[in-house]
């Protein structure tokens, strides 16, 4: 195998994960685990803080010892108070970067016993929800490096699965990625011609998913199972209910994706109840959640529409939420189309292997040009892939009266660079107080300035200037997003840099990042 096919795609799943590779057939195939699946249940428990148990094992603690199990993690990368290991809940006070990683090293434990790989597996590409902002891309990508792993890229899930159907098509068209899965929604306008890939817009919600089917299911049962036994449990009252109810509302909610009705027999604490769901009373409760996807969906339509995109030529149904019946019926309707499903587990992992041949054949050629290797890459004998993406987030900086001036919008071509100029305002001055925020601002003319109560605060700081200078000399700040959709933020006044780190809240320093991974190295993983 070369050097392009040593690198593998994974898909960091809020409740499934799995890892891909592009064969020596250049065919893009998703790698067992040790039980036998191509997927594994992103599912965490402690044993002790020296032994975690990742994957279907894990997964069916969570009824017996659900304080010492973990789940939908992913929900909670983004959120500072889940990385304040002080205060989090998690078990040993792990934060969700960590319990990230233990799920990546179990993926890749599995690949590399049972595959034939020379190398140990290394060197990735990552995916992630299109919406995530650069906080929760830049955690992400630490998981990454957590595990051990060298991740050449982060990529969005609609993106990766749109390179995995993209490079099969014998014509260029118009696309939208409609990407529901266990925990997060995301959906993509993309422009597919072969392995050329342009993203148009993107959008969505990374806290609306299969789970949520499952908590409405599960409330359902649990109402039903109160008034049969006479109790008043609600889900949050036990942890083993609240398990119980949503490993087994799962089964049902796929059951009801082949089957009309099912029947229901619930137990726990030595009382049961009986009863059955139609397909047409799931799809009732639930309404409510595929209506969410449906407005997201028609938001993303128009701003394509307003970028001058008039047709979309095909729906593609990713992740394995949308397998249920009711979301192609809906889509269909509201979008008067034939949606398509599309090997909805794994092409999001497939995309991404190609994706990262991609990426590894490009840096051997750099590197082969640059000297710095002295034999010339073959050339790649796989799907060749370009992809030009946008950023999900709008991103600005505080001016005055508590508003904020939007520099990047969402929906942007990426990589983006946008500059601003600031004046002193004093004689001597010492610093220039500068706010970064994230948004979700779409409108360039309406939302240029906006109240900071609706942005995101990422970084707060005084940038110090070196010397006296007079009032009114230009501060001139850049706004600089990479291809990966991460944020980076320069300053200089005249011809001096301002020395600025973009420090967000819950992304390590190299130094807390090595902390981490010698921790999580002490650590077996199962």
């Amino acid at each position: 195998m070369d050097k392009s096919r040593a690198v593998y795609g994974i898909d960091l799943g809020t409740t499934y994960s799995c890892i891909a590779q592009v064969d020596k057939y250049d065919q893009a195939v998703v790698l067992a685990n040790f039980e036998g699946d191509v997927t594994t249940p992103s599912a965490v428990y402690f044993e002790d803080e020296q032994h975690v148990i990742v994957g279907k094992e894990a997964k069916g603690m969570l009824a017996t010892e659900p304080d010492k199990t973990v789940v939908f993690v992913k929900r909670q990368i983004g959120i500072d108070e889940a990385f304040n290991k002080a205060t989090n809940n998690f078990p040993y006070h792990y934060d969700p970067s960590e319990i990230s990683a233990f799920i990546l090293k179990k993926l890749v434990k599995d690949a590399n016993d049972l595959g034939d790989n020379p190398e140990p597996i290394k060197d990735v590409v990552i995916t992630c929800p299109a919406y995530f902002g650069t906080k929760e891309r830049l955690q992400t990508k630490q998981a990454g490096e957590i595990a051990g792993l060298n991740v050449i890229s982060i990529i969005n899930e609609p993106t990766a699965a749109a390179i995995s159907y993209g490079v099969k098509s014998t014509e260029p068209k118009t696309v939208l990625v409609y990407d529901l899965g266990g925990g997060t929604f995301d959906v993509t306008i993309i422009n597919v011609n072969g392995g050329a890939i342009k993203v148009i817009a993107t959008g969505g919600d990374h806290h609306l998913g299969g789970v949520d089917w499952d908590t409405l299911l599960s409330e359902y049962v649990l109402g039903v199972f109160n008034e049969q036994n006479g109790t008043s449990y609600s889900l949050e009252d036990n942890k083993e209910l609240k398990y119980s109810l949503l490993l087994e509302a799962e089964r049902w909610k796929k059951m009801l994706s082949a089957k009309q009705s099912v029947k229901i027999n619930f137990n726990f604490g030595g009382m049961s109840c009986r009863t059955e769901v139609s397909r047409e009373l799931f799809d009732s409760l639930t309404e409510g959640k595929l209506q969410e996807t449906i407005d997201a969906t028609a938001k993303v339509i128009e701003i394509a529409h307003q970028k001058g995109l008039n047709n979309i030529d095909e729906f593609l149904l990713v992740g394995g939420s949308s397998r249920m019946s009711q979301v192609k019926e809906r889509i269909d309707r509201e979008f008067n189309c034939d949606a398509k499903l599309a090997d909805p587990d794994q092409c999001v992992a497939k995309g991404a292997a190609i994706y990262a041949m991609n990426e590894a054949y490009a840096q051997a050629v750099r590197d082969w040009e640059e000297g710095e290797i002295d034999v010339k890459p073959e050339t790649l004998r796989g799907d060749r892939t370009r992809v030009v993406n946008v950023t999900s987030k709008t991103y600005g900086t505080d001016i005055t009266d508590n508003r904020v001036s939007n520099i990047i919008f969402a929906n942007t071509s990426l990589p983006a660079k946008r500059q601003m100029n600031f004046l002193t305002q004093v004689d001597g001055q010492s610093g220039v107080s500068m706010k970064v925020f994230e948004s979700d601002f779409t409108d360039e003319q309406a939302d240029a300035v906006v109240e900071d109560r609706f942005c995101t605060l990422l970084r707060d700081e005084t940038l110090k200037l070196s010397k006296s200078y007079p009032a009114g000399t230009t501060v001139s700040v850049t706004y600089d997003i990479d291809n990966e959709g991460i944020l980076h933020v320069n300053a200089f006044v005249d011809r001096d840099v301002i020395d600025f780190e973009l420090k967000i809240e819950g992304v390590k320093s190299a130094e807390e990042l090595q902390k981490s991974i010698a921790a999580i190295d002490k650590t077996v993983v199962e």
